[in-house]
């Protein structure tokens, strides 16, 4: 497993959290980043993403973009499913392109919304057909506190209707620790078709720095070794204190070495 930093680690500190990713993280360790942010989450920005100069931008950083955070699966009627499917799609090859393995994303519409599910299984299945068979890059489906993916059988949902390897599952610490989920067992049920993990710590569902909170994360890296994952731990920091990501953000770098056993 590798430890990335994603640009949300830097969202209020300065306007640009990709920017400021690529400047700070790879002083404290960080040798992967990964795109959040407004450069990629509505489906007009996604589709004049600046790939080019992005591409550039992190190349001189001298670090390597693991992936994407594109716009959100679903949507409210047909249009807006098809608008998403093409900008997700996008994301699939802008990531492949910029050399990294996964794009992740929530679901478009709030916990509860009639047929919201529906629409985001739609959704998938139509990216999946805009999207090469031999794709390197693996689609990932991840909860949200509050929206259409957040519980347990939301996903259960996912991986029985869209049999394709090529989409898999996102789990958040986070997310599933607000929720109620019982993360560690949630991977390893579905250890076959998880293909990223968002790291967060949390109090309640407050997110606060890696170390700082009430989750074991050290229960749910052991359940990520039982199952032989090979992916990402991708940090996450969506605290209400943002004058302190620069110390989190080293802080987590710190703490998810030592829960890996990495020599630094």
């Amino acid at each position: 497993m590798h430890i990335i930093c994603a640009s949300i680690c830097y969202r209020g500190y300065e306007a640009d959290e990709v920017a400021a990713t690529l400047k700070y993280a790879p002083a404290l360790g960080y040798q992967y980043m990964k795109i959040h942010g407004p450069a990629v989450w509505s489906v007009d920005t996604a589709l004049n993403f600046d790939l080019a100069g992005v591409q550039r931008a992190v190349h001189a950083s001298g670090m390597t973009c693991a992936g994407l955070y594109p716009p959100n699966w679903g949507g409210k009627d047909d249009a807006d499913i098809a608008a998403r499917a093409q900008a997700i799609a996008a994301c699939v090859e802008y990531t492949r392109v910029l050399g990294g393995t996964h794009i992740s994303t929530s679901g478009a519409e709030p916990h509860g919304t009639p047929g919201a599910l529906d629409r985001v299984i739609e959704c998938g299945r139509q990216v999946l057909a805009l999207v090469p068979h031999d794709t390197p890059i693996k689609l990932t489906m991840e909860p949200h506190f509050g929206n259409v993916l957040q519980d347990w059988a939301d996903f259960e949902r996912i991986v029985t209707e869209i049999d394709d390897p090529r989409l898999g599952l996102c789990v958040d610490t986070g997310h599933f620790h607000s929720a109620g989920v019982d993360t560690p067992a949630f991977i390893r049920h579905f250890a076959d078709r998880l293909y990223a993990v968002h790291f967060k710590d949390h109090i309640g569902t407050v997110s606060v720095g890696i170390g700082r909170g009430e989750i074991d994360l050290r229960k749910e890296v052991e359940a990520l070794e039982e199952i032989g994952y090979q992916g990402g731990l991708t940090i996450e920091l969506e605290v209400e204190d943002p004058q302190n990501l620069p110390q989190y953000t080293q802080e987590a770098y710190l703490y998810v070495s030592g829960l890996l056993g990495t020599k630094l």
